[in-house]
Formats: C-alpha cells, structure tokens, sequence
C-alpha cells in the first residue's frame, strides 16, 4: 500500500486570477518583535524561500524549535531554527499573519519577486493557512483587497447539473427542451446564452475562489483595431463564449465584488486587461490540464476545454484571436518559452511519487485503514500503478482507485 500526499481541491486559476481571502482581515504582523525565534526553509509545493515567525505569546522556545524541525504543511522537515531573530525575506511577495483557532499566532514571510508566483502566494495563506495575505507593494500590487466573508460556503462543492427552462425569450434549451449546464469553473451553458442565468457562480466560486483585482491595463479610449470590424467580430464572438461559459463568473459585471484582473465587459479593447501571461495560455503556450475538463466537449453543451484553456465551440477560432493579440503586443518566442505551465501545486501532486506508509499505517489485522498523516480532506487507496488523482470533471477517480473517503 502507499501513501498518496493530500491534495487541495482548491486550485490555482484556470480564467486569470481568480481567488478569495479568508481569515482575520484585523490580523498584523506586529507581534514580530515579541518572537522567540523564526524557521527558515524553502515551500516544498512552490520552491520559495519562506521565513516562519513564531510571534504568539504561548509559543516557548522548545515549542517553537520542535515546529521548526518537524516541519508539516509547505514546510518540509528540519528547517534552519534560530532563537530570538526576526524574519527578514528580501524580496518578498508579502507576508501571512494567522491566528490559529487552536494554537498561538504565527507569521509566514514568503519570499520571491516574480509576479506570477503571486496569486498562488495568496491562495496558499488564505485557503490552506486561513490567514490573511499582506502583499509586498513592490512585487504583488493590488493583491491586497478586503476578503471576501469566510464560512463553510467556501468549501469545494462537487458538480451538479442544473436543467431549466430557457428564459422568456429565448428558444427552447436543447435538451427536451430545458437548457442543461454543469455548475462547475470548467462547466459551460448553451452557447449564445449567458451562464450566470443558467448556472450556479456561488457554487463557482468555492471551485476557484474568487477575489477581485484591477484590470492588468485599462484599454485605451481609442484605437485603430475598434474601427476594425472583422476584428471587433472576432473579439465579440470571444467574450460572447466567455459569457456562456463559468469564466464569466469572475471575468464580467457579473462578479459581485468586481472582476478578477480582466474583464469581458470592459468595453470593446476589453482584451487589454489581460495579462501577456493570460493571452499566452489561451493562445495555447501553456498547459492548465491539471485544472480538469470534460473529456468529451458534448458533455459540457459542445464547449472544450481539452484542446483549449478557453471553454470554446470553436478551438482553431479561440487559439487564433490570442495568438493574435500576442503579436499584437509584439510578445517574443523567449517570453513564452519562459512561462510556465499553469497548476502549481497540483502539477507537484500530479507528479508526487508515493512512498511507503510510516510506521503504524496502512491497514491492520482487522482491515481497519490506519492513517496518521493528519487533517485530509479527501483520502484515497490506490494501485501501486494508479495516476495521483486530481481535479473534477476527469481527474479526481484515476483508474486504480480503490477507496475514496
């Protein structure tokens, strides 16, 4: 039997920057100077240097150093203690203050300058540490927005299709009539209809927490290409299946705190809120498979997410309109081959290789599974062969599994 390392449901964005805050928003890191000392160690899921500050005042130094050396969560084991020294991580992408329920206060510094890494800094300490992410002004502007209430809403609810009567107006739905939809972020509604009236974004959002942040670049006010008018069709035919699919959830007015970077009704140059990065996976430079999709595009009303990270009817159409603005912006060979493919710790789960269960796991005389790996959310037995599971709709029961908890 082996052990298979927990994942989170929860993942990084597959539509842009898409992701929520939990925790105390009163939280600081002003307890910094009371520390009894800091555990510095590199984040086993993203490779970043991380600082841990013990600043609870029921933290004694024994405690602290037994923390340091047995690692958990990001941490791996026998990270470098030091008594009475304060975290200092330069650059930094900004810091995580939490306040356990249960146990004394503690600080992460999470170090890095690049921008990309920012979004997965802030899903790891809100999500996985339920504390409040204090983004570096120089590496990570604009990630540091009110949060979004915390509660048990927030938990990855599975997929459930939703069948319903087209609205007043519209034709009859295609299947006997009503029109079905996955509420799933890889789901989408008919094509030519909109998703948020067919599909549930609050179950969305617990799929892809969402948070919202200023557009990458407001689009200019004039520009040639808005005169252009097989251009304009071909933007509007892309927003127009943004619209029908989840994405819309957190990239329209339809986000109810206000869109996630870039945003579908931002007005016809509305693609200029994208990042270079976002028109790089969507033109097909990166690979977000680890994200999940429906294996066969009629099972999600004809839009695929296979061959496309933009849910699409038409996936030579899609590629090309972002292949387009790539060059557009006159985007090198050199920056895409520079990106990487989207997942973060997910693609790090996909790829674990299990080890042996630890001493007094795996199952006993009684065929009682034993497991002391601690908090888990989901737990898995699989064949010695089986993929790492993954994602909803196609990755979370690989061939192999045996028992899902």
């Amino acid at each position: 039997m082996t052990r298979t390392a927990l994942i989170s449901w929860l993942a990084v964005t597959l539509c842009g920057a898409c992701f929520y805050a939990c925790g105390s928003a009163e939280t600081d890191s002003s307890g910094a100077s009371a520390t009894v000392g800091k555990c510095s160690y590199g984040n086993i899921f993203s490779g970043l240097s991380e600082c841990k500050q013990y600043t609870g005042s029921d933290w004694t130094a024994e405690a602290a150093q037994a923390d340091c050396q047995a690692g958990g969560g990001s941490a791996p084991p026998s990270g470098t203690w030091s008594a009475k020294a304060a975290c200092v991580v330069d650059p930094t992408l900004g810091s995580c203050p939490v306040i356990p329920p249960d146990g004394p206060e503690f600080v992460i510094e999470i170090g890095g300058s690049d921008r990309r890494d920012c979004t997965a800094s802030a899903h790891a300490c809100t999500a996985f540490l339920r504390g409040t992410f204090i983004a570096s002004e120089d590496n990570c502007p604009g990630y540091s927005q009110a949060p979004q209430a915390c509660d048990d809403a927030t938990v990855f609810q599975w997929p459930t299709q939703t069948c319903v009567p087209a609205l007043e107006g519209e034709p009859p739905g295609a299947t006997h009539g009503e029109v079905c939809t996955w509420n799933l972020i890889s789901g989408s509604t008919e094509e030519g209809r909109s998703y948020a009236d067919y599909g549930s974004c609050e179950i969305v959002y617990t799929n892809r927490p969402y948070y919202p942040l200023p557009a990458w670049e407001e689009p200019p006010a004039e520009d040639p290409r808005y005169d252009d008018e097989a251009w304009l069709a071909e933007s509007n035919w892309v927003a127009s299946q943004v619209r029908s699919s989840a994405c819309s959830c957190c990239h329209s007015d339809v986000a109810t705190l206000g869109s996630a970077r870039w945003s579908i009704d931002a007005g016809p140059g509305w693609v200029d809120t994208m990042s270079e990065e976002g028109l790089a996976l969507f033109a097909g430079h990166t690979d977000s498979s680890t994200l999940g999709a429906f294996a066969d595009p009629e099972d999600n009303n004809g839009f695929d997410r296979i061959n496309s990270a933009m849910p699409t009817t038409d996936v030579e159409r899609m590629l090309a309109f972002f292949q387009g603005e790539l060059e557009h912006r006159s985007v090198t060979d050199a920056y895409l081959e520079s990106l990487p493919d989207i997942g973060g710790p997910l693609i790090l789960q996909r790829d674990y290789v299990p080890g042996t269960c630890g001493a007094g796991e795996g199952l006993d005389g009684d065929g009682n599974l034993i497991w002391n790996g601690g908090e888990a959310r989901y737990l898995y037995v699989l064949s010695a062969d089986a993929a790492n599971p993954g994602l909803p709709p196609n990755l979370h029961l690989p061939v192999g599994t045996l028992w899902l908890a």
